[in-house]
């Protein structure tokens, strides 16, 4: 079949332009047995109808769907109405979840911007006294063993235990620790690893940080020299006859994704009084 009506038809090239991809892309299709032209010639020459369009924006519309190649030509060779709402179903469950999922990471990029700018101008050789909000805390109790793998393996286990319960945050994890830790320079003794929340599930672990008067102060230079400013914090209650209560509370407010070393960290810590 050599003689047709070419004003009929188009090209590979007239019809890559018209739908918008490649050449290339044309011929892998049809190599794939995807989509081919209506017509090949016996010198090779290729042409699309007019009416194969609607059926190439299928495919675009399947592949935006996140369908693989073969996904695609599985469905389009059986397909009929009930697959396609089965289809479309599954694929709106799809889009639901990355929405949700992309809403997450948005107001987690927003919250940690907001952060970021909070503490740039902060004084860290300065101790306050400052009112806090209450605040929702997600907790996770750290192993009873006592050895060097014990923060590490806390750590993780928060983290798998955030993961597990949808949480996604734009605070680093904190730690609490109590007053009589800390009065027997105790440092790394924590109670709980935690990560801030908006509202509590009843099927998790959480800790109401209580609204009130703090003691507030920033440590920036890491954990390796975090009892430097534990005992300021003593001496500064002691001096202005203030009742520390409760738990310490180590907020990381500046961490690898700002600063580089873990010696460089902005840990801010805060007690209730």
């Amino acid at each position: 079949m050599n003689n047709i009506n070419e004003q009929n038809y188009f090209t590979t090239s007239e019809f890559a332009k018209l739908v918008g991809v490649t050449k290339h892309t044309l011929f892998y299709y049809d190599k794939m047995g995807i989509f081919s032209p209506e017509i090949k010639l016996d010198n090779q020459y290729r042409y699309y109808s007019a009416t194969q369009i609607e059926i190439f924006l299928v495919i675009c519309t399947l592949k935006e769907l996140d369908m693989t190649l073969k996904e695609i030509k599985l469905y389009l060779d059986n397909r009929d109405p009930n697959k396609l709402v089965s289809l479309l179903d599954l694929k709106e469950r799809e889009i639901d979840n990355k929405i949700d999922k992309l809403i997450r990471m948005k107001n987690f990029i927003s919250q940690k911007s907001k952060l970021t700018k909070s503490i740039i101008s902060i004084d860290s050789s300065k101790i306050n006294i400052t009112k806090e909000k209450e605040e929702v805390l997600f907790i996770t109790k750290p192993s009873l063993s006592d050895n060097n793998k014990k923060i590490a393996n806390g750590i993780g286990n928060h983290i798998n235990n955030c993961t597990n319960n949808n949480i996604v945050q734009p605070y680093s994890i904190g730690n609490m620790i109590d007053v009589e830790s800390i009065l027997k320079d105790s440092y790394s003794d924590y109670q709980y690893f935690f990560t801030k929340i908006i509202t509590p599930d009843k099927d998790t672990d959480y800790y109401i940080k209580p609204a009130g008067h703090y003691i507030t102060a920033y440590h920036a230079l890491g954990y390796h020299t975090i009892d430097d400013t534990y005992k300021n914090i003593l001496s500064f209650a002691k001096n202005n006859n203030l009742n520390l209560r409760g738990y310490f509370f180590e907020d990381i407010i500046l961490d690898d994704l700002s600063v580089e070393g873990y010696e460089n960290y902005v840990i801010k810590i805060s007690i209730k009084i």
